[in-house]
């Protein structure tokens, strides 16, 4: 038992090994067009080679090795219980499907045998390895071990102390990515896999778990796309309860097996989240604010169920890190929290849920401070400190980590945005990253309020579609229209200028190559299609840069952005 407890130590190590290296891999992405960063691609090609080749090999070794001895395995608890071999043959078959599968995989050299296509490719194949999944089948095995006692406990002297798992950066990472992973676990509760988390992180065994989904107790949760998961725990008389926000981030549930009822899903769950991020965060109004309201309700639910005396706790990423803070600003119902590239409060919003949290003065004090009535906002930390002289509290409880160049940075520069609490700024030194988190740098307040308004009419648009298909196709026709209306304004001087300071914010932040242009009469003149006639003004529409795009949402998820979390961070 032990030697095969071994190997499976060794094969998870392989696992974070290989997430490092899929990170490691992003980072060196050159997205600066010049030709000496090119040339830096050599080198660090080969090493990054020679870490996955060997990487991949012991993968595959250990995996098939890990199989022979769980087969071979002999306990009494086997007599007992007839169901356990075959449930731990079945996790390590399904480790050694997916090795064999991405083994079978046939990754062609690029068309260009390009550097950077070979650094593709790479991050091609790391991502191929399916880590997480594996990782969820390897846990399974753990699982099982644990809860038939055939682990050997190796627990610690010193009792739990309050809050030791909240600010384990190891811990609040996997309990968030948990609730992407639930479809590995459809044969466990959750407070099975929460055990063996507990045990692997702190070798403490907690006396009590208990989950609680808000989708199994309040109906409106699922019907306006609100996730949470709360787990109330007691480690050694010490209760705790850690109510976890998902985000918006994109997400499959594999246990659906037809495709077109995935697709669904996950087109349905990715527009009701971003239907309420564009008007409640976006914007600040009230078109749809249930996710909140159910948020609230489901704190209250938990208070009325959870044992007396427990700390609680908010942890949330992008979207759900926005509900920590809005819920710990309206109601303080949280003893800590911690956020992971966490969206803003709109003030906006918190006034039309809560109107009674401030007085009238001190609300207009709020407007006045984070409006851009002087054509600018940035919560510098001046006004940071003006801010928080005007709240009930310091929230000092609350952290916000972030990747200092995250995409959702951009949303505190709107209009009665903020945040509340500690804000700590992750980042990596001597680093090339174009994406600028300031936008209020190249973008006016006109053209931000028309940034917020395009999106605001884009789902009002979009409000009528009751599934996946007719979203795409809304979405589409409305994108369609607005060029058409776009085509007929371009000549107009506040048109072109707002569509080149769109372009050139792009161009800057990396998603494109090539420099945009300002619009010539004879591109209006002599162009009857606007997408024809604008690759011929304007080259630089050809220079997209998809590769920016798939390195700021890498940044912005949980696999990516936990990486920066090692580093010593910039406090605010």
């Amino acid at each position: 038992m032990r030697e095969l407890l071994n190997n499976l130590n060794r094969l998870n190590h392989v696992y974070d090994q290989l997430d490092l290296l899929n990170f490691r891999a992003h980072k060196n992405f050159p997205l600066t067009f010049n030709k000496e960063d090119s040339k830096k691609l050599l080198p660090q090609n080969k090493r990054l080679y020679f870490s996955y080749s060997y990487l991949n090999k012991e993968k595959k070794r250990l995996t098939n090795l890990v199989l022979n001895q769980v087969i071979d395995l002999r306990v009494p608890q086997f007599i007992k219980d007839s169901t356990i071999h075959p449930q731990l043959i079945d996790k390590a078959l399904r480790l050694k499907n997916l090795d064999q599968t991405h083994q079978n995989n046939n990754f062609e050299l690029p068309s260009r045998n390009r550097k950077i296509n070979k650094l593709k490719q790479l991050i091609a194949m790391i991502e191929d390895e399916h880590i997480n999944p594996c990782r969820g089948y390897l846990n399974q095995i753990y699982v099982i071990l644990l809860l038939n006692n055939l682990m050997p406990l190796d627990i610690r002297h010193e009792p739990y102390q309050a809050g030791e798992l909240l600010h384990n950066a190891d811990f609040r990472t996997k309990l968030l990515q948990f609730d992407y992973d639930r479809y590995l676990y459809q044969e466990f509760r959750p407070e099975n896999y929460l055990k063996f988390l507990i045990y692997s992180l702190i070798h403490r065994l907690p006396t009590y778990i208990r989950s609680y989904d808000v989708r199994d107790i309040i109906p409106e949760a699922a019907e306006c796309g609100f996730s949470s998961i709360a787990y109330e725990i007691v480690i050694d008389g010490v209760k705790e309860c850690y109510i976890t926000f998902k985000g918006t981030e994109a997400n499959v549930d594999k246990s659906i097996k037809s495709r077109s009822k995935r697709f669904e899903k996950s087109v349905l769950e990715n527009y009701k989240d971003w239907n309420y991020n564009v008007n409640s965060i976006l914007i600040g109004s009230t078109k749809d604010d249930r996710q909140l309201l159910v948020a609230r309700e489901f704190i209250r639910y938990l208070n009325s169920q959870i044992a007396s005396q427990s700390l609680v706790y908010g942890i949330g990423h992008s979207l759900g890190g926005h509900f920590v803070q809005t819920l710990q600003l309206m109601d303080y119902c949280f003893d800590a929290g911690y956020t992971l590239n966490s969206a803003p409060i709109n003030l906006n919003l918190v006034k039309n849920v809560k109107p009674e949290l401030f007085s009238p003065e001190t609300w207009k004090k709020l407007f006045d401070l984070t409006g851009d009535s002087d054509g600018t906002k940035f919560i510098t930390p001046a006004l940071n400190s003006e801010i928080k002289r005007l709240l009930p509290h310091d929230y000092s409880e609350i952290i916000n980590e972030c990747f200092e160049q995250d995409m959702t940075q951009v949303f505190y520069e709107l209009p009665q945005t903020i945040w509340i609490g500690q804000k700590w700024e992750y980042n990596l030194s001597n680093w090339k990253y174009p994406f600028k988190n300031h936008p209020r740098a190249y973008l006016s307040s006109g053209e931000i309020h028309a940034y917020q308004h395009f999106f605001e009419e884009l789902f009002a648009y979009l409000s009528s579609s009751d599934n996946s298909r007719q979203v795409v196709r809304n979405s589409l026709s409305f994108i369609n229209a607005r060029t058409k209306i776009l085509r007929e304004t371009i000549g107009e001087q506040k048109t072109a200028k707002y569509f080149f300071d769109y372009s050139n914010y792009l161009y800057q932040s990396g998603v494109f190559a090539d420099r945009p242009q300002m619009v010539s009469k004879k591109f209006i003149e002599q162009n009857n299609s606007l997408f024809r006639g604008s690759l011929r003004e304007w080259p630089f529409l050809k220079s997209i840069n998809f590769d920016m795009f798939g390195l700021a949402t890498y940044f912005h998820v949980i696999d990516g952005a936990k990486h920066f979390l090692n580093r010593t961070p910039n406090k605010l």
